[in-house]
């Protein structure tokens, strides 16, 4: 049995020494904490500034204080963009603004490839960029549109309804307004639009309109006289049936005392 205990893994008692703590607590001069101790509360300690009455009177005065402004360096490249940017919206008939929720790049580059083929093209502009390229312009009112980085659409008004297809792929991007022929348009009259035809088939149904119009005006100014001209004919056409009756009673009057 004894040799049975030896082979199994024998417990290690601890070695506990109880000690009774009969001293005071030195309050008036305590033991140093611990360096990270003594560092955590160093950066814990609240700070008071000193009281208003120890300060001289010129640190109190208000007037003498700077007030810190946001220093802005001309970087050349916004300007270039910037004035890219005027260019578009220039040179487009339709611009059309998109906010953008989370969406991968992968999921944005068939959109972006898809826009490109049908002539409309995708841009990204900071607000920064958007207030220096139209300010003073007349597309100034559209900085209250950006807060941040904002995606707009340049075009033109044909391809509208195009634009609204290719968006229907991807959610993340959604119409909020859009300029077209220098008319600020919510997105449910850029719906409106969309649906409308193309300018050929307006002006062809507008020329087929004008066209009924006036064919019905010539036919009212010649029903008048088509109805002259029938009642006449009908009159001629019963005298001459009149006059064809009294013919061969005639003949057969002036028959008679011949024979």
């Amino acid at each position: 049995m004894a040799n049975l205990n030896k082979a199994f893994l024998q417990t290690s008692t601890p070695f506990l020494i109880a000690k009774r703590f009969r001293g005071k607590i030195n309050i008036q001069k305590p033991r140093k904490p611990h360096f990270e101790k003594q560092l955590l509360l160093d950066l814990s300690k609240p700070f008071f500034g000193p009281r208003k009455n120890t300060l001289p009177e010129i640190s109190l005065c208000e007037k003498g204080k700077k007030e810190w402004a946001k220093i802005e360096i001309d970087n050349p490249f916004e300007r270039i963009l910037a004035r890219e940017c005027l260019e578009w919206f220039n040179t487009s008939k339709m611009v059309v603004f998109i906010h953008v929720n989370s969406i991968s790049m992968e999921e944005k580059t068939p959109v972006y490839a898809a826009l490109k083929k049908n002539n409309m093209h995708l841009r990204t502009y900071g607000k920064k960029i958007v207030k220096m390229a139209t300010t003073g312009t007349r597309y100034e009112a559209v900085n209250h549109l950006f807060t941040s980085h904002q995606n707009v659409i340049f075009g033109q008004p044909e391809n509208s309804a195009k634009m609204f297809n290719i968006l229907k792929k991807a959610p993340q991007l959604i119409v909020m307004g859009g300029i077209i022929q220098d008319k600020l348009l919510s997105k449910n009259e850029l719906v409106e639009f969309s649906k409308l035809p193309n300018l050929e088939v307006a002006r062809s149904q507008l020329c087929s309109i004008l066209q009924s119009a006036g064919s019905s005006i010539v036919g009212q100014l010649n029903q008048s006289q088509q109805m002259l001209v029938g009642h006449l004919e009908k009159h001629v056409e019963i005298q001459n049936s009149s006059k064809a009756d009294s013919s061969p009673s005639q003949d057969n009057a002036e028959d008679s005392p011949a024979s």
